[in-house]
């Protein structure tokens, strides 16, 4: 079988789409492969913040096109930025393996990032739980590749740390550069992080088959359960809800997180159950959310950075 492959062109997404291609060719080793470098919006943009975009999928919309238009079988997708609600006609076909989830910092730890510390992100959600944690900060909005923003730290931009996330440090081979990974019970990282997610087109079913071959049930029982979760709130990939799936005696818990943008207000929901119903669970989640105000944090806290945004 010959698949076409669309990816973004970054090193991260190159070696996440490399990543996919061994997992494949470990159970079809006759298999071959086209890449399709893709670059979206965001890749386009380099100055402007996530939020600024003013769109769900910055960086799957031309992925899907491609896809829609049968220029690639299917897509490598860092699952935290695929929108919980695909293009009509395309499929989530496959979730592998997932890697560490948590967030790192990287150039300080929290206990040793000093008083008034300049910090660096381009995610609102981190923006705002690093706040959480430490008031005293300064966060600094940050774009660009892995190696660039970590570059940032002491050089001439002045920053003490950043913040990524660890799956990508250790897809790279820099998870080194991790000065401490972030608990997720503190700091709860994006739905879907260390994920990786391959979409298609639902009628192609030979190539379905494959990707399912290599998918992990566990992974996709969790990212099942968070993009349901964030889906029911009605947010966006950039906005700050947190998630942190975990296992107990093959029982899947849900740990999910609201935080208002100046770090002040968390809220905070637990849900467990089988993961056959992964959905179920998100869905409990996110009612606990919003019984507990996390609709209104989100709604009065991100108008100004998404006019077009309403809580569920």
């Amino acid at each position: 079988m010959h698949l076409r492959i669309g990816t973004r062109r970054s090193p991260l997404a190159m070696a996440q789409t490399h990543h996919v291609m061994e997992l494949i060719k470990a159970r079809f080793p006759d298999t071959e492969f086209t890449l399709h470098q893709i670059q979206t919006i965001a890749d386009k943009d380099r100055k402007s913040e996530f939020h600024e975009f003013g769109m769900v999928g910055v960086f799957a919309i031309e992925h899907e096109q491609q896809l829609v238009t049968r220029e690639v079988d299917f897509v490598v997708h860092s699952l935290k930025d695929l929108p919980t609600t695909l293009h009509e006609g395309l499929v989530l076909a496959s979730v592998p393996p997932r890697e560490d989830a948590r967030d790192g910092l990287c150039g300080a730890t929290l206990a040793t990032l000093r008083e008034g510390a300049r910090v660096g992100t381009g995610s609102l959600r981190r923006r705002a739980q690093i706040l959480s944690l430490r008031r005293d900060v300064t966060v600094v909005p940050i774009r660009g590749n892995v190696g660039p923003r970590l570059a940032k730290i002491d050089g001439e931009d002045g920053l003490d740390a950043v913040i990524l996330a660890h799956a990508g440090l250790r897809r790279l081979g820099m998870d080194g550069a991790t000065s401490e990974v972030l608990d997720p019970l503190k700091f709860p990282y994006a739905v879907g992080q260390g994920a990786l997610g391959l979409e298609a087109r639902a009628e192609d079913e030979a190539v379905i088959a494959v990707l399912k071959a290599i998918e992990c049930p566990k992974a996709r029982a969790e990212v099942e359960a968070e993009r349901a979760m964030m889906h029911a709130l009605g947010a966006g990939c950039s906005l700050p809800v947190g998630a942190f799936a975990d296992w107990q005696d093959g029982r899947l818990s849900l740990f999910a997180q609201i935080t208002s943008i100046d770090g002040a207000e968390t809220v905070t929901a637990t849900a467990e159950g089988d993961p056959a119903d992964a959905a179920g669970i998100g869905l409990a989640a996110a009612e606990i959310l919003k019984q507990r105000g996390g609709g209104r944090i989100l709604e009065s806290s991100f108008r100004g950075h998404y006019p077009s945004f309403k809580a569920l």
